[in-house]
């Protein structure tokens, strides 16, 4: 029974990463208009740090000489996963449409399997790709809403460049975190985010400098601690656990579940109306994941998941 649940924790991990990021980006239209990107992204990761930071203490101390040996991957994970993914995003959404930055976040399984095949020799089998075109199906049934016609109307503009440019990242991300050195996840997290901070502390002196500051209302706390707590602090964490076990293939089929949580969080906090083609999409995507072989990949483990 021990053995059982074991195998099923990491994709369970998956699913809660997933569903906290499908949350960003509700929460972070609510506060389009009053908060600035970088301000964003400065508060939701120094609060996640101060979130995690009792949780965080013992273990960074004890894997702080192997953050200082091996700091040039601290740097490396920093920066192309709590830093690149959320800055390149929240400026994308200046410059392009919802349905464009939809489009192009569920594309990451697409950038994904081809980087863990050149970096690693992952080879991604029949069902899996099956399971993946189904997700991608029902993802685009869900953005579209059930209207192809709304597809052809895509085009790309600078904004959708940003968002391709975090998504490449992102990929790249994962697919290294067998390289991450072996060290508890609450420390890798935390070191990274400190990373991440440090990278968007000089961007928001200047929103700062130049007058763009924000209110502080339930509304943008809410928001900024939904952030920082969720898509932040429990879904790096989960993420990074996650994709340890399964490798990085297995892991990013369950990223189609991100758009899929954003719509049901949109239904449940925005009010919006459950139609449809959102149960069509919901299916599909359910049915591609359960299509994609729950098997772990030949070196996955590599890294080992870090515990100590």
């Amino acid at each position: 029974m021990s053995a059982r649940l074991n195998s099923v924790v990491p994709y369970l991990l998956l699913v809660v990463a997933t569903a906290s990021w499908g949350g960003n980006w509700v929460a972070s239209r609510a506060v389009y208009n009053e908060v600035t990107p970088f301000a964003l992204v400065f508060w939701r990761l120094s609060l996640a740090a101060l979130i995690m930071l009792p949780l965080v203490a013992k273990h960074a101390r004890r894997d702080l000489p192997l953050v200082l040996e091996r700091w040039r991957w601290i740097v490396f994970f920093g920066i192309t996963g709590p830093a690149a993914f959320p800055i390149l995003g929240y400026l994308g959404v200046h410059y392009t449409t919802a349905i464009n930055a939809s489009l192009l976040n569920s594309s990451v399984p697409l950038v994904t399997v081809p980087i863990a095949w050149l970096i690693r020799r992952h080879r991604v089998h029949g069902w899996q790709l099956a399971g993946l075109v189904l997700s991608l199906i029902g993802v685009a049934v869900i953005i579209s809403a059930g209207e192809p016609g709304r597809l052809a109307q895509f085009s790309f503009n600078p904004g959708d460049l940003l968002i391709l440019t975090a998504v490449f990242l992102w990929a790249v991300y994962t697919v290294m975190l067998y390289r991450r050195p072996a060290m508890h996840p609450f420390s890798f997290f935390f070191y990274t985010t400190l990373v991440a901070i440090a990278l968007c502390v000089p961007f928001y002196a200047v929103e700062l400098a130049t007058g763009d500051t924000f209110p502080l209302n339930l509304r943008t706390a809410a928001s900024v601690g939904y952030l920082a707590l969720f898509p932040s602090a429990i879904a790096f964490v989960c993420w990074t656990h996650a994709v340890s076990v399964v490798g990085p293939n297995v892991a990013t089929f369950f990223y189609p579940m991100a758009p899929v949580c954003a719509s049901i969080a949109a239904i449940v906090v925005l009010g919006e109306r459950v139609h449809l083609y959102h149960l069509a999409g919901f299916a599909l995507v359910l049915t591609g994941l359960f299509l994609a072989p729950a098997r772990r990949q030949a070196g996955s483990a590599a890294a080992g998941d870090g515990k100590r």
